[in-house]
């Protein structure tokens, strides 16, 4: 299997619609075939006030982002690391919509991966795949729920759990093929 170079991004937001939303947290972790090799997440001014509802949920405070760069320099910053990578990220098809074409168009969704390969997970959430697959131990690390790095290392991880899955079981099929096939999402332009 073909070395592969992957960008797991993760978001945090005001709330979940990238039309009326905005982003607070913005995180990368880097993968060489099965190997996290790099990590980086900034937080970000979202130019309103955070709703109390989703401080609750990631603990990100007006406070903590003041002074923060905003959008713009965020996004250009995560486009220079996912240069050259596939782009994957749990409910892709969420952190695609907030992050836009500015970054990538498509992207490999960690959680229908996760489906087609451990359909016997309680479900497929990243906190309870996090468990699961015993991330923190494989990780050698501690993850914080609802942060957006500590997110993209879970999912990186669900990623790589996922690479090795498959290798052991579908060793003569095309990794590249089945997760076009069973995970790609593409956002539509415009």
């Amino acid at each position: 299997m073909q070395q592969e170079r992957y960008a797991v991004i993760d978001v945090e937001t005001t709330g979940f619609s990238a039309a009326r939303d905005r982003v607070v947290e913005v995180a990368c972790a880097l993968i060489d075939g099965e190997r996290v090799v790099g990590r980086w997440a900034t937080l970000v001014d979202p130019g309103i006030a955070i709703p109390a509802y989703a401080t609750a949920v990631h603990g990100i405070s007006d406070s903590m982002v003041s002074g923060a760069p905003r959008l713009g320099r965020a996004l250009r910053a995560l486009r220079r690391r996912c240069a050259g990578r596939v782009v994957a990220a749990h409910c892709a098809r969420f952190d695609l919509a907030f992050v836009g074409p500015s970054v990538r168009q498509e992207g490999l969704c960690t959680m229908l991966l996760a489906r087609a390969l451990f359909p016997e997970a309680p479900n497929h959430k990243n906190q309870t795949l996090r468990r699961f697959l015993d991330i923190d131990r494989a990780a050698g690390e501690e993850f914080e729920a609802h942060r957006a790095l500590s997110d993209a290392l879970v999912s990186a991880h669900v990623l790589i759990a996922c690479r090795r899955r498959f290798r052991a079981r579908y060793a003569a099929e095309s990794w590249q093929r089945f997760a076009r096939r069973e995970a790609l999402v593409v956002m539509e332009s415009g």
